[in-house]
């Protein structure tokens, strides 16, 4: 509705075997010419919606975006249309997408290729105290600064990390992408990809909490990033925004309206007369314009001047961010509508003015620039680039060493069951510098190491172990035997221990081992319990608690104080033979006899530095920190390496192996090597000969058995 000034009506005909012919061999299935029935072609005023069914043995994966809606050009080629998005109803799999125009439209198949979405590390700078620069691009591919294997972005920046947002303006989003962004819509009860994404990238900074951040963004891309801003005041790692081209008041460039009065369907000649601008130049500008619309589609609607979105931002306000926003002063293709009519309705074509997407009165918010260039070259202009650079200067921290001779900070919490040689011992360990070689690898070698085996997908995961032969998972609708469910209810406090299992369901304790699952005994405690370690004859739990967390043992019918820590989030593991009581703040290894054989804070690194995860092996323990460092602390040393790996997720010995286990990659710290994989990690838990690896697929997760290669 509301797309032509009357109603009309569509015909859509399928093209005979004959017709085909005359298109390329790339379109899979039919082709269907879309055309209205009175013959009078028109440029939509809004977003036209195509919707076609196709043969489900095409689609690849739910994860990738192999299939995209495309359109037949007068010249005999194709063009893609951006942003086609894959779903599924009760007719089956189908590709839809938004148009402005008619055609002959088909699918067509491209080389599978993985949905890529979310913040992506393009450069380690492990020894800069800098924040890290995140691109955020928007219409312009160009921006992203890749040229063959390199980034241009490492040249203009080389002590930063670099690291870039991906996500599918103009590129075919795949099912589990587009089901996200329809649930969004679902959840929001409206159409808003920029809101969607600027949702999505606040969950990607949070992620890197470690970090802080100056973002660069280019066109649209900025609108995600202010919007990201204003809708979630809890990002507050951001340091500084640099805007490039960005239409925070809206762009009348992409306004359908203005482009299907004047330009669509006319000759660039008659208009040359009509206005006074040499044709060729109008040519290109109809080019320039119809090309954004186009790879804007149904975005379009959220950045006219008049849009909900754009109104929204006019009440942006977070002075806890620096905020620059650049417009170029010189619109493409050398175009100047200066003096004529077009003035009035395109001033970002106004030399002086604008740069062919914004103008300098649509690019108002924080401190406001314009430089020389236009919407393609604005960014990569050497004076603009040294000027950015300037923009995004920062001090180098200099180290003025400890508080105090004592390392007072470094003493752990008071606790009950805590002895004087056990205070002593851990002081000593703060103290002692140790003088044998490292511990930790001094570098790490990127190779293969393992091998993946088999593979299974599943709706949701939330703990894993493997119980004899069998690996068990557990979900949030019950637990699975691998492929089979074994379990049909939601359970708490999922563990392996020793040999076996535990899990909690409606107040009993069930044991899983090489029998099966059974019924095991009641659970006995209530109230809010955060976390809970169930053994054959004992229960460690935790309790959130103002000032950290205390651990309580119950056996034999009581309960009593195990330690307290400090720290605000709480888990807990079995370990060969030990227990490890791991929060934000602070390590404690327990023995199976339930006494204390160590205790790390979180402080012996730094004020800001949380503890991520734990191992514990030979009376010493090697510590997962929030900024990907891995430390080493026993009763002689402690020493900490950082390679340059992000968002850590656990530690685990594996057969007397350390290994460490990061989003995306897993390093074998023992042999001094890493293995990187393509998508997301979410969890490892460990095998007899190797890892069962948990991966983010986006709507769903993958379980997948990896083993140790055997060359």
């Amino acid at each position: 509705p509301g797309a032509f000034g009357k109603q009309k009506v569509l015909k859509i005909t399928r093209l005979s075997d004959e017709e085909r012919k005359l298109y390329p061999d790339v379109f899979v299935g039919d082709l269907y010419r879309v055309e209205f029935a009175d013959g009078v072609d028109e440029f939509a005023l809004k977003p036209i919606r195509l919707k076609y069914y196709f043969d489900a043995k095409y689609l690849r994966g739910e994860n990738y975006n192999n299939l995209t809606f495309a359109y037949a050009t007068e010249d005999g080629g194709y063009r893609i249309i951006p942003g086609s998005m894959i779903g599924k109803d009760e007719r089956g799999y189908y590709v839809e997408a938004f148009t402005y125009h008619l055609s002959v439209f088909g699918v067509v198949l491209r080389s599978a290729g993985f949905q890529k979405h979310g913040i992506r590390l393009l450069r380690e700078a492990v020894n800069s105290s800098g924040p890290a620069v995140l691109l955020v691009p928007g219409e312009d591919p160009t921006f992203e600064g890749v040229v063959k294997d390199n980034n241009i972005w490492e040249t203009i920046f080389p002590d930063r990390t670099i690291m870039t947002y991906e996500y599918a303006l103009y590129e075919p989003r795949s099912l589990a992408y587009s089901e996200m962004y329809r649930s969004f819509i679902e959840k929001e009860g409206r159409r808003s990809f920029i809101d969607f994404e600027s949702d999505f990238l606040s969950q990607e900074i949070l992620k890197y909490s470690q970090y802080e951040f100056d973002i660069l963004a280019h066109g649209t891309g900025g609108l995600i990033v202010l919007r990201m801003l204003q809708r979630h005041p809890e990002v507050n790692n951001v340091r500084k925004v640099v805007l490039l081209s960005t239409p925070v008041q809206g762009t009348n460039v992409v306004n359908p309206l203005y482009f299907s009065s004047i330009f669509y369907g006319k000759d660039p000649e008659v208009l040359e007369d009509i206005f006074g601008i040499e044709w060729t130049k109008l040519k290109m500008l109809t080019l320039h314009i119809r090309n954004l619309i186009d790879t804007l589609g149904e975005v379009v609607q959220e950045i006219l001047p008049d849009s909900q979105l754009v109104k929204e931002l006019r009440e942006f306000a977070r002075n806890d961010v620096e905020i620059v926003s650049i417009c170029g002063d010189t619109p493409p293709y050398g175009v100047d509508v200066s003096g004529t009519e077009l003035e009035r309705f395109y001033p970002e074509f106004v030399k002086g003015r604008g740069d062919g997407f914004v103008s300098i009165q649509s690019c108002r918010v924080g401190k406001v620039e314009q430089l020389s260039g236009n919407f393609y070259d604005l960014y990569s202009r050497e004076e603009n680039v040294a000027y950015i650079r300037k923009l995004l200067k920062y001090e180098v921290q200099v180290f003025s060493g400890f508080r105090s001779d004592d390392y007072e900070e470094y003493l752990p919490s008071k606790n009950p069951e805590l002895s004087e040689e056990s205070v002593q011992k851990v002081v000593e360990a703060k103290e002692t510098k140790g003088t044998e070689l490292s511990v930790l690898p001094v570098k790490i070698l990127f190779e293969n190491f393992l091998e993946r085996i088999r593979s299974l997908e599943l709706s949701s995961y939330l703990s894993g172990a493997l119980v004899g032969k069998e690996v068990y998972i557990a979900t949030e609708s019950g637990v699975f035997a691998w492929d089979k469910k074994v379990f049909d209810k939601k359970i708490e406090f999922f563990k392996k221990v020793e040999d076996y299992a535990s899990f909690v369901d409606e107040g009993d304790i069930f044991i899983v081992d090489n029998i099966g699952i059974k019924k095991y005994a009641p659970f006995p405690l209530v109230g809010d319990i955060s976390d809970a370690l169930i053994t054959r004859n004992a229960i460690i739990y935790a309790r959130v608690v103002p000032g950290g967390v205390r651990y309580y043992l119950f056996r034999n019918g009581a309960e009593k104080l195990l330690a307290t820590s400090p720290g605000t989030t709480v888990r807990m593991k079995s370990e060969n033979g030990n227990y490890l009581l791991i929060t934000d703040g602070e390590v404690v290894a327990i023995g199976s006899d339930f006494k204390e054989k160590g205790r790390v804070l979180s402080s012996l690194f730094g004020e800001k530095v949380k503890i991520v995860d734990a191992s514990f092996k030979d009376d010493a323990f090697y510590i997962l920190l929030n900024d990907g460092s891995i430390a080493f602390v026993s009763s002689s040393r402690s020493e900490t390496k950082n390679y340059g790996l992000t968002v850590p997720k656990k530690v685990l010995n594996f057969q007397g192996r350390i290994l460490v286990v990061y989003d995306g990659v897993i390093l074998d710290l023992s042999a001094g090597k890493a293995q990187r994989f393509d998508r997301g990690i979410i969890d490892v838990f460990l095998g007899n000969e190797g890892l069962f690896i948990v991966f983010d697929e986006k709507v769903r997760v993958s379980v997948e058995e990896w083993r140790l290669s055997k060359d």
